[in-house]
């Protein structure tokens, strides 16, 4: 994966299990492909940057375009510190140079619920997201530049709705499923919810308790509790 640098995204609040957990599946899905860190607390991983903005949805594109500007492969991933990534997702798929890819073999775990489930989600999710990095940069160039105070409102690159609403150029996107799916973990001090419970989201209509690789909802859960 030489065409290929992490940018790996943390508020830096997750508990110490779960980030040796995470840490250590993600060691063995990238070797020693390159990662840039951006967190809130100095970290030991890759290239690390510090994190000083308020905390907010539209600061995470600011610090993936200034993690992407260090990047020196044609290719970025991102990584989020609640996701657990497989190889294949990685390694099975580049878009190409004027679009961004989401990868949607993705299952969500909520860690309040009380007996874990697995579940499909209908949406594309950043923590997914691999592009190429001029293009992914000059789109979040344009955002920052049509919004140099920020926006209370942000969302993925190449969503139609969040490309319009914020008022840049629509961005090509597809979408794709890697053979071995990454799994996204919901919790209490998640950005999306403002530090909240965030337990206004839904499962999605496809569930297991148990799927292959990845073994069975409650076992994963109990890394975050």
């Amino acid at each position: 994966m030489d065409d290929l640098t992490l940018l790996y995204i943390s508020a830096s609040r997750m508990p110490e299990k779960w980030v040796k957990f995470q840490l250590s599946k993600l060691s063995f899905a990238v070797g020693n492909t390159p990662i840039i860190s951006v967190t809130r607390k100095p970290f030991n991983l890759g290239i690390n940057l510090l994190d000083e903005e308020p905390r907010n949805l539209w600061n995470i594109y600011v610090q993936m375009l200034r993690a992407s500007k260090l990047a020196k492969t044609k290719y970025v991933s991102m990584v989020e510190d609640d996701t657990l990534y497989s190889r294949e997702h990685f390694m099975e798929f580049r878009p190409k140079d004027n679009e961004v890819s989401y990868n949607r073999s993705r299952w969500s775990l909520f860690s309040w619920d009380p007996a874990p489930i697995y579940c499909m989600r209908q949406r594309v999710s950043n923590c997914s997201l691999i592009a190429p990095r001029d293009y992914l940069m000059d789109a979040l160039e344009e955002r920052v530049a049509k919004h140099p105070n920020g926006m209370t409102y942000a969302g993925e690159v190449g969503r139609r709705k969040v490309d319009g609403r914020i008022g840049v150029s629509q961005r090509n996107m597809i979408e794709w499923y890697s053979t071995v799916p990454i799994i996204q973990l919901n919790h209490r001090t998640g950005s999306d919810a403002g530090g909240g419970p965030g337990r206004t989201k839904r499962h999605g209509q496809i569930k297991a308790f148990s799927i292959p690789y990845w073994g069975k909802a409650k076992e994963i859960v109990k890394y975050y509790g």
